[in-house]
C-alpha cells in the first residue's frame, strides 16, 4: 500500500479515534485520534511534495528541448536567411551578365554601323593591266566639328529613372563616332569648397577629357532641396560664344528653357540634336530640334551596368 492509498485510510481511523474519545470522554483515545490525523496530512504533504518535484523535472525537460528547438529553429532561420543572400547575390550577378550581354550587343550594333558608314579605297585595273589607280574616296558630308554641351542635372535624373550608371567613356565614344573633332562640356553642381566626391567624379571627367563646369549649389528659400545656380544660362552663353556656322551642337538636356537659344543656333547655321529621356523631353524642344535622340534608345551602349532595386 502507498502514501496515497494510506492517506484515506489514516483520515476515516483518525476521525473514529476522535469522534469516540469525544463522546467517551477519554482524552488518550482522542489524542491518538489526532496523531493519526497529523501522522496522515504528514503523509499527503510528502506525497504532494513527491508529486511537486516530479512536476520539476518534468518542467526542467521540456524547457530544455524547448531550448534545443529554439536552437534549432534559429540555425533555420539563418541558413534560410544565408540562401536567400546567395539567391540574391546570383540573380545580381545573372542581371549583371544579362546586361553586359546587351552592352556587348549594342557594341557590336554600333561597330557594324561603323563598318557600313566607313568608305574603303577601290582599285581597277587599266586596259593594259599594268597600273592600278585608287579611287577618289568621297568626303564625309557630316559635320566635322561636334560640340557637346550636357547638362548634369538633367542627365542625372534621367539615368535615375532609367535605373542604369552611366560609363562617361561610353558617352563620350557614342556622341563623338560621327565627328572629327569634338568638344564636351559637363555643367554640374558643386559645394564650394567641394567635398572630396565631388572632386574625385571632376577629376575622373577631366581624364575622360571633358571640360567641367562646376556652379554653386544653394538652398532653395521655399524648400529644404538644393538648386544648381545658374547652369542653363551658363550653358546658353558658352553655347552662343563658341558655336560658328556648319558646327554640330549636341544638347542633352530636355529642358524647354534651350528653346529660344537653339532657334538662335539655327539661324546662324548650326545643326542641333537633343537627346533627351523619353518623358522628360519639352515639346517645344522637340520640334525645334533638328534631330532627336532619346537616352531609353541608346542606353545599353552607354550603361556601365544596371541598378538593382533591393528585395
Amino acid at each position: 500500500m502507498n502514501l496515497t492509498q494510506a492517506f484515506p485510510i489514516g483520515i476515516v481511523a483518525s476521525t473514529v479515534c476522535l469522534l469516540t474519545g469525544t463522546i467517551s470522554k477519554q482524552p488518550l483515545l482522542r489524542g491518538l485520534g489526532e496523531i493519526v490525523t497529523l501522522g496522515a496530512i504528514s503523509r499527503k504533504i510528502i506525497v504532494n511534495q513527491k508529486q511537486l518535484t516530479l512536476l520539476i523535472k518534468d518542467n526542467t525537460c521540456l524547457q530544455a528541448k524547448l531550448s534545443d528547438a529554439e536552437c534549432e529553429l534559429n540555425k533555420l532561420d539563418k541558413k534560410v536567411k544565408v540562401q536567400n543572400t546567395c539567391q540574391r547575390l546570383y540573380l545580381s550577378k545573372i542581371n549583371k551578365l544579362e546586361h553586359q550581354q546587351k552592352v556587348i550587343a549594342g557594341n557590336i550594333t554600333q561597330l557594324q554601323k561603323k563598318l557600313e558608314n566607313k568608305t574603303f579605297p577601290k582599285y581597277e585595273n587599266n586596259l593594259n593591266n599594268s597600273q592600278k589607280l585608287p579611287v577618289k574616296i568621297l568626303p564625309n558630308t557630316r559635320t566635322s566639328v561636334t560640340r557637346v554641351y550636357i547638362d548634369g542635372n538633367n542627365l542625372s535624373f534621367a539615368l535615375d529613372r532609367l535605373q542604369i550608371e552611366v560609363d562617361y567613356n561610353a558617352l563620350l565614344i557614342e556622341l563623338s563616332q560621327y565627328a572629327t573633332a569634338t568638344t564636351f562640356k559637363y555643367y554640374t553642381g558643386a559645394h564650394f569648397p567641394m567635398t572630396e566626391g565631388q572632386k574625385r567624379f571632376i577629376n575622373y571627367l577631366e581624364g575622360l577629357h571633358y571640360e567641367v563646369i562646376a556652379l554653386p549649389i544653394l538652398p532653395r528659400p521655399d524648400s529644404n532641396t538644393v538648386k544648381t545656380v545658374g547652369d542653363d544660362v551658363k550653358i546658353v552663353v558658352d553655347m552662343l560664344g563658341e558655336v560658328k556656322q556648319q558646327d554640330r551642337v549636341i544638347l542633352l538636356s530636355g529642358d524647354g528653357d534651350f528653346v529660344p537659344a537653339i532657334a538662335e543656333l539655327q539661324r546662324r547655321g548650326a545643326e542641333v540634336t537633343v537627346i533627351a529621356k523619353k518623358g522628360m523631353l519639352s515639346q517645344q524642344l522637340w520640334e525645334i530640334a533638328d534631330d532627336v535622340i532619346f537616352l531609353d534608345d541608346i542606353q545599353y551602349q552607354i550603361a556601365k551596368y544596371t541598378k538593382l532595386s533591393a528585395a
